[in-house]
């Protein structure tokens, strides 16, 4: 979590809040609070204030965006590089066509014409995949499917890719940019056919229950990220670079996506004959935390989804995040681990 959203966090705990929908001084003035909270988040997003919702669960609110815009008769689209709650919908739903990637991650124009061909429903368009980094061709995509809604997955991308010209409903994950773990923002287009898809009783469009110390956070966070985006985007794009450039020396290694088409914080490289798992253990025991397997299965271990249906290695993969505070020296002793490591396991 930032530190300017912690601080924030940590005085609002101490402060303790009042429900914003009772009567009463205390819960005018968190009413007043929250709104500045959610305020804030919709100037960054650049939507109206109306348009955005809050929900304790990121992995609700891919659902709702989701779910809330199906209706009955309507076809699911979806890729085969999804996370694990749109093939949890999918499994649910009585029409639904997935499409291809090609080798480099991005999904088949091809496919989603002839899903969407005399068809309308909803397309659930993953942004960026929070596994190998590879971002879409967004606005080409979603004029291939012009009958469909579209509901926009940001929850895996960094809060400086912007909205696209048509959508009617987007979710993130407020730990993406920094905020506190377990805040989900759902935006709904005023222009949507979307509904709560949970049954529900009243007007609200979800439980509207996070607590105010994560939403503060969650706003204070998203509003430093955007301060300091551009020299951190530069900054890890290098780095990102500098790691790739050393992982393709390696004999036989793969690295999913180009760099210039994927998020600059991201890297996912095989290595044949090596076991992802003792690649992770190894790198472990030099101080490197690196993920392993598919990076949306229940099981972190399970091999990825996401590089079978690229055609790439599924052995031998490590997932590696770069962490805003990252350092040069930390990158170094990364490739050097990697390298070394490497070498060990295949003798």
């Amino acid at each position: 979590m930032h530190h300017k959203a912690r601080e924030a966090f940590l005085s609002a705990i101490d402060q303790g809040w009042h429900d914003p929908r009772k009567l009463g001084h205390q819960s005018a003035k968190t009413a007043i609070l929250r709104q500045e909270a959610l305020s804030s988040i919709a100037q960054h997003f650049g939507v109206d204030v109306t348009e955005v919702e809050i929900i304790g669960e990121p992995g609700l609110a891919t659902f709702y965006a989701v779910h809330g815009l199906l209706q009955t008769g309507h076809r699911l689209i979806h890729s085969v590089i999804d996370r694990k709650e749109i093939y949890a919908i999918a499994q649910n739903w009585e029409s639904v066509s997935q499409v291809a990637v090609n080798g480099h991650g991005k999904i088949s124009t091809e496919d989603l014409l002839l899903a969407a061909k005399e068809s309308q429903g909803v397309f659930a368009l993953q942004i960026a995949n929070g596994e190998t980094g590879v971002m879409q061709s967004v606005e080409k995509l979603i004029s291939t499917a012009e009958n469909f809604q579209i509901s926009c997955d940001y929850t895996q991308t960094l809060p400086h890719l912007s909205l696209p010209s048509r959508w009617s409903t987007a979710s993130f994950n407020a730990a993406s940019w920094q905020g506190p773990a377990g805040v989900g923002v759902i935006l709904i287009n005023r222009q949507a056919r979307w509904k709560n898809p949970i049954p529900h009783i009243g007007t609200e469009r979800t439980p509207n229950t996070v607590s105010l110390p994560l939403l503060l956070a969650s706003a204070v966070a998203l509003e430093e990220w955007r301060k300091e985006a551009a020299e951190r985007s530069v900054r890890l794009r290098s780095l990102n670079a500098q790691i790739r450039q050393a992982f393709t020396q390696i004999n036989n290694s793969f690295i999913a996506g180009h760099l210039d088409d994927s998020m600059e914080h991201l890297i996912s490289a095989s290595f044949d004959d090596v076991e992802g798992e003792e690649l992770l253990r190894s790198l472990e025991v030099d101080g490197i935390s690196v993920d392993s397997g598919s990076a949306c299965s229940a099981d972190n271990l399970r091999p990825s989804h996401v590089l079978a249906s690229m055609g790439l290695p599924t052995h031998g993969n490590v997932r590696i995040t770069l962490h805003p505070e990252i350092t040069d020296s930390e990158v170094i002793a990364l490739i050097e681990s990697v390298r070394r490591n490497v070498e060990i396991l295949r003798k």
